[in-house]
């Protein structure tokens, strides 16, 4: 398989690395060598995220929860972790791919935190990447979690975003798979750890996983947007149970696909 790169590809390009990744994957990812997790803090900068009714910023929250993954992660498993950023910072979701693939990362794993008009939904779900959404409301969360960077608001053409979309999807399809698996097994421990409702694993558009050439979930930890999980969110031992529950549905994946 020839190395990956970060940058954005279009037209028969797209198609070749869709084709590409699909074929590799149908003859060796069960053997591959897991090397380096890449965690996706989600939003940063400019681009806060949601916000909770006390005023707790989903940038935040995502940043303090990938940090103490991180450690578990390296404290206790052979792998290489890689931040997409390590501070508060914007970060486009094209360069967020870019790093993962630039790292040759062979997991991606983007983290974040809910928001709904239903001010009392609660829980945690686990999402892999599909063109479609299932539902109304995943398709608004998908909507907002694209649109929500005030610095990725510039006019595109709707036809030629669309098509990459559909090609970045084959690719992801390679994948389908292992993020399946990988997404199932982190909803399950989120949902001892926490114990809070199980909303469980779901297919959506979002754009941050679709230039990934790994096996990538985005997992929605809590809801900000309920006034009792925002207050969780913000208490370090729940960060911590957030975390722990991840790295525990990780190590079992590993077992599962070493």
């Amino acid at each position: 398989m020839p190395k990956r790169t970060g940058r954005i590809l279009c037209g028969s390009g797209l198609v070749l690395l869709a084709l590409v990744l699909a074929l590799s994957a149908a003859g060796v990812s069960g053997s591959k060598e897991l090397k380096t997790i890449v965690i996706d803090p989600g939003h940063g900068g400019m681009d806060l995220g949601a916000k909770g009714k006390f005023g707790t910023l989903e940038k935040n929250i995502t940043l303090a929860v990938s940090f103490k993954l991180k450690a578990l992660i390296e404290r206790n498993l052979p792998y290489r972790v890689v931040l997409t950023r390590d501070k508060d910072i914007d970060v486009s979701m094209e360069n967020r791919s870019a790093i993962a693939n630039n790292n040759d990362a062979v997991l991606f794993i983007s983290i974040h935190t809910n928001g709904s008009f239903r001010k009392m939904a609660q829980g945690s779900e686990t999402f892999f990447l599909s063109l479609n959404a299932p539902d109304e409301e995943t398709r608004k969360l998908a909507y907002m979690e694209n649109t929500s960077s005030e610095l990725e608001k510039q006019i595109e053409d709707k036809n030629k975003d669309e098509v990459k979309m559909i090609l970045w999807d084959m690719a992801q399809s390679a994948y389908i798979k292992q993020s399946s698996q990988l997404a199932e097994e982190i909803q399950k421990e989120l949902n001892i750890f926490l114990g809070t409702e199980n909303r469980g694993i779901k297919q959506a558009p979002f754009k941050v996983l679709k230039g990934v050439a790994c096996p990538a979930i985005l997992v929605e930890v809590a809801f900000i947007s309920n006034p009792e999980e925002e207050q969780k969110l913000i208490k370090d031992d729940f960060q911590r149970k957030v975390a722990e529950a991840i790295y525990q549905g990780l190590k079992k994946y590993t077992k599962l696909f070493s």
